[in-house]
């Protein structure tokens, strides 16, 4: 099937789920508004911890606001993408992942558009604010170069993000779990990301930059885009964010795929 296929094809699946889901309207608004009040109690945390000291490792409160939009911005396209990767386990468990396996499309493509999770309107909505509130108090210049970037960075974002949820999903055609490691590995990298990295002892940048490279979700590019230094790593290492989740995201999918080859129905 040529990719042209595959695109319209993902599409007329996305629009049956989002049809779907639009049948829970007042659902789908409470969601929305959730996801925003929860974001916004993340940022008032913030506030009130840099109430005293104004600054956390040189980085100002409306510096870090950004940096945390730049994640949450991301984070929701990964949300539409890839979220459902997680629970793997429980389709394989339950012996409904061999549905993917019998029909004539790749198997990868069609578990990702198995399911397109509309509430992530919510991190859109939430995300755009502060950028327009940001760019306001910091008087930032967006040329297109500079918007370029950002968009670039994050699609690197979407694909890091997304790269280490496929690749906690294919430990589930060797182990048959796949979820607990969500709550192991991601939820604390992401965590992670809500705060700059020169915070964090040294090793621990080393091992978001080069191993798990969550600094190339938000904090490499964000530094660029606000002209912060970033200690220990070159000055210009956020313009390789799209280049590192391209790769990564390559290197997970191989797991991926290499994972489904090894795959034995629990005839369930």
């Amino acid at each position: 099937m040529s990719v042209v296929k595959y695109f319209d094809l993902y599409f007329k699946l996305i629009s049956a789920g989002v049809r779907a889901q639009l049948q829970y309207r007042f659902a789908f608004v409470m969601r929305i508004v959730g996801l925003i009040t929860s974001y916004t109690g993340t940022a008032l945390t913030m506030w009130i911890m840099l109430y005293q000291f104004q600054e956390l490792g040189s980085w100002t409160f409306y510096e870090m606001l950004f940096l945390f939009a730049v994640a949450v911005l991301s984070w929701g396209f990964c949300i539409i993408l890839f979220f459902h990767f997680r629970g793997l386990d429980t389709y394989i468990l339950n012996g409904t992942f061999d549905r993917f396996l019998v029909r004539p499309i790749n198997p990868f493509f069609h578990f990702m558009a198995m399911k397109f999770d509309v509430a992530s309107f919510g991190q859109f909505i939430f995300s755009i604010g502060i950028f327009i509130l940001v760019s306001f108090r910091l008087q930032l210049d967006w040329t297109v170069g500079k918007s370029l970037f950002l968009l670039l960075s994050v699609v690197g974002g979407i694909l890091i993000q997304g790269g280490l949820l496929v690749m906690i999903s294919a430990l589930a055609f060797w182990t048959t779990k796949s979820e607990q490691f969500y709550w192991v590995a991601m939820f604390p990298a992401r965590n992670l990301t809500n705060y700059p990295l020169v915070i964090y002892p040294k090793a621990v940048q080393w091992f978001t930059a080069f191993v798990i490279p969550f600094g190339f979700v938000n904090y490499f590019p964000a530094a660029v885009l606000l002209e912060k230094e970033t200690p220990f790593f070159p000055e210009n290492i956020g313009y390789y964010s799209p280049l590192v989740g391209i790769v990564f995201f390559s290197i997970a999918y191989s797991i991926w795929m290499l994972g489904l080859k090894r795959y034995k129905s629990t005839g369930s």
